[in-house]
């Protein structure tokens, strides 16, 4: 996937009165890659009191990575909402507008399986991190944990619900099999 956009550099009050918004996005997908660049951030940290610069540059790529997801998501949204907004049986059939709208919902919901395979991998490193962290820092390991489930679950959700009324397909099924749902709870 080719990154032309750079993460929101504003102010957490601007992003706070952008998910506030009576807009498409930001919203449950872009919190979702938040607590996981919030999560991957605390355990860099623990990881440079650890003196592990191994984890400390995989939470890096991981805040990044996440970091990068948000605005992934955004775009993707924003494409969901576009296709959502084409008028019903006006200038094209309403099949062509079902299609449009399967496709942007399928293409949403990649950042978000993205943000559950990052979220993955920063609660591997705080299991990994666990045994060498001092007791002061292990407050923020189960934070960092914590903050990591929920936006493991935010997306997770968010995948099933872009799915859920969508037609099978190859892509469909790779991603709920990606995120380990079974064809029939989807």
């Amino acid at each position: 996937m080719v990154h032309d956009a750079q993460p929101d550099t504003g102010t957490v009050t601007d992003l706070l009165d952008r998910l506030a918004a009576r807009t498409p996005t930001p919203a449950g997908g872009s919190v979702a890659a938040l607590c996981t660049a919030q999560a991957a951030a605390l355990v860099a940290m623990v990881a440079r009191y650890c003196e592990l610069p191994d984890l400390v540059e995989r939470a890096d790529r991981l805040v990044v990575r996440a970091q990068q997801l948000m605005v992934d998501d955004e775009r993707a949204f924003a494409a969901v909402a576009e296709a959502w907004a084409r008028p019903r049986g006006v200038s094209s059939p309403d099949e062509e507008r079902r299609d449009v709208v399967s496709a942007a919902l399928l293409g949403a919901s990649e950042p978000q399986a993205q943000v559950v395979e990052t979220a993955v991998e920063v609660l591997v490193l705080i299991d990994r991190l666990r045994p060498a962290a001092k007791a002061g820092l292990l407050a923020d390991l189960v934070a960092a944990g914590e903050v990591a489930r929920a936006g493991c679950a935010i997306a997770r959700m968010n995948v099933g619900s872009n799915l859920r009324g969508l037609p099978e397909s190859e892509g469909r099924s790779r991603l709920l099999r990606r995120m380990g749902v079974a064809k029939e709870r989807a």
